[in-house]
């Protein structure tokens, strides 16, 4: 894995409302980081296997920035979730969630049992959940959310900066603060289109596809 495919930039860790222009992230990187609509899905159509690798999923304190920006009033600590996004047995994202503890269990139902299946299935075909607009950063070895990622995968360390989004969903009272990290699988896995504002949609199985299926499940010849 290069160690020079996103050069070091100054202010690590901090977001804007624009990812801005380097030539380090290409057209096809920048596609895959703006794009609207679920990640998910885009990451489905654009490989044969997809799957969902629940990392953990357990209380903890977020870090500053964080739940600012869920709008706590002090640091609580809240359901995490961390997972990898797998396309044709390569990580392609790195997906860190922290959800509001005080509505949890009202307004995020199907958190407590969504295991191995991918968040966007239930985020968005919910008309009531809202997304607030994305803010980027690129992530140095030292941020703790490389730090997390880089327990799972060593040889990221390698890697001097990686892209990151970051934006708050909405449902009822409750807010739930998504981060993707971009791994170096998307400067070449070429982006889908997207298809209008909403972006790619999703399936209403986005458990099951592409999910290799297991040898007594194959149709008989």
């Amino acid at each position: 894995m290069s160690a020079a495919v996103f050069p070091p930039q100054p202010r690590r860790g901090a977001w804007h409302a624009h990812l801005p222009f380097d030539a380090a992230i290409s057209l096809n990187l920048r596609r895959w980081i703006t794009g609207e609509g679920s990640l998910t899905a885009r990451l489905m159509s654009a490989s044969d296997h997809f799957r969902v690798a629940r990392l953990a999923q357990a209380p903890r304190r977020p870090f500053a920035d964080e739940w600012q920006a869920l709008g706590l009033i002090r640091p609580v600590p809240a359901i995490t979730r961390e997972v990898l996004l797998i396309c044709d047995d390569t990580p392609a994202v790195f997906a860190h969630t922290i959800v509001d503890p005080y509505h949890a269990r009202r307004d995020w139902p199907f958190l407590r049992g969504l295991g191995n299946r991918p968040l966007g299935g239930a985020l968005f075909v919910d008309p009531r959940v809202r997304r607030d607009p994305f803010q980027f950063t690129r992530l140095s070895p030292h941020h703790p959310l490389r730090q997390a990622l880089q327990r799972i995968l060593p040889a990221l360390s390698l890697v001097p900066m990686l892209p990151a989004r970051r934006s708050v969903f909405r449902r009822g009272g409750g807010a739930m603060l998504v981060t993707e990290v971009f791994l170096p699988d998307l400067l070449r896995r070429a982006a889908p289109d997207n298809t209008g504002a909403g972006g790619t949609r999703l399936p209403r199985r986005i458990d099951t596809l592409h999910a290799p299926q297991k040898p007594e499940e194959r149709p008989r010849s």
